[in-house]
């Protein structure tokens, strides 16, 4: 009976609810906040005329931002925006000729682009699940699925964003791996290279898993050199367009967020830096509140990822989280951090082993508090990650 409580179908009952949740933040965002002056560049609407049913307030805000860049990509190809991984905005490409050729920000590739990140979403709770079983019980892989899905910013996950499938590709990989597919694991961390930057870190936590099960040596470590050939062949793409085997690197600093391309910055210099932010600037400024939520996501994923290592949640995991979570935090900036922290898996393991029931009621009601502010403020253009 208690297995039947903590199932899968139920876990993704709660994911239907979760989803009909995320509606109420964008009505009261339509309602009290006017879309912020200065950052209608963020808004699908700078682009091209509104047209229903997107010109819907529950729809077009799952395009601000990053979606705006993806659509374009998927829809007129690169032009100087290569930061911008090819995985993704080519799967919404591919999906909207079910629709028929649409152009560039047209009803075509946005419904593409939404249906994708809530397909994988979809799919990365599936896996995540059976994941979780391998080492767990029932109720933990549960409880890890509903904290993934709380999290402040997991509804990034439904928007026109790559979270959901580098997620989805990730925990597949593990999967794969911890079934022995080693073939597979190493197609899907290859994938994972061209989906979002941080992905090459898989190399290295499939090296720890391999080595973990193997103990001696083996001829199926050669499956893991097909994971950088996604990224070479990017890096080759960007050689042969933009003269620059890593513009999809040094094109970050296009972004004029201080983010370093070109050296390592060390996390005491960056907190440094964000003391002065939180010092100087006057607090009635929605960038004080963003610096704040920025340094306060890096200091709670540290604290999750060192109680992860102190569970003994499995080490090829923390591997992969900590270098996907250093590799944004070691340019010079936390920009973008709250929205990086919800592919750390691991993170939701450790909270999901929290013992105390009070303590896991707290953190819903805590996490459903912040999603319902953030996603409010982020669908009325105000940046959040």
């Amino acid at each position: 009976m208690l297995g039947k409580k903590y199932s899968l179908i139920n876990l993704l009952v709660f994911f239907l609810i979760w989803r009909a949740f995320l509606f109420i933040p964008l009505y009261f965002g339509q309602i009290a906040l006017a879309y912020r002056q200065h950052q209608e560049y963020t808004n699908l609407w700078y682009y091209t005329k509104p047209y229903p049913p997107v010109n819907h307030f529950f729809l077009y805000p799952l395009a601000n931002f990053d979606g705006v860049h993806y659509l374009n990509i998927a829809g007129n190809g690169y032009n100087d925006n290569g930061r911008f991984l090819p995985l993704y905005p080519f799967l919404i490409r591919l999906t909207s000729q079910i629709f028929g050729q649409g152009e560039a920000f047209g009803w075509q590739l946005f419904f593409a682009g939404v249906f994708l990140s809530h397909l994988f979403l979809v799919l990365s709770l599936i896996v995540f699940y059976k994941l979780v079983r391998l080492d767990f019980s029932p109720q933990i892989s549960f409880w890890s699925g509903v904290f993934l899905l709380l999290f402040p910013t997991a509804f990034f996950f439904t928007a026109i964003y790559s979270e959901s499938l580098f997620l989805f590709l990730s925990l597949l990989s593990f999967y794969l791996a911890r079934k022995k597919h080693w073939f597979g694991a190493s197609i899907c961390g290859m994938l994972l290279t061209v989906t979002r930057l941080p992905g090459i870190s898989i190399f290295f936590a499939l090296l720890i898993e391999l080595f973990t099960q193997k103990k001696e040596k083996s001829l199926k470590i050669i499956y893991l050199f097909f994971i950088p050939l996604g990224i070479l062949s990017y890096a080759w793409y960007n050689w042969k367009k933009w003269a620059d085997p890593l513009y999809f690197i040094h094109a970050h600093a296009q972004l004029g967020n201080s983010r370093a391309v070109t050296n390592l910055v060390f996390i005491p210099q960056t907190l440094y830096r964000y003391a002065k932010m939180l010092l100087s600037v006057p607090t009635n400024q929605f960038e004080w509140w963003t610096a704040f939520l920025e340094v306060t996501f890096f200091f709670i994923v540290v604290l999750l990822l060192f109680e992860a290592w102190r569970k003994k949640i499995r080490l090829a995991y923390i591997v992969f989280s900590l270098l996907c979570f250093l590799l944004p935090a070691f340019s010079g900036t936390f920009s973008g951090l709250p929205r990086y922290a919800i592919i750390l898996f691991p993170i939701f393991i450790a909270l999901a082993l929290f013992k105390s029931s009070k303590i896991k009621i707290a953190l819903v009601l805590v996490f459903s508090f912040l999603s319902f502010l953030l996603l409010m403020f982020f669908s009325r253009g105000y940046f959040i990650a």
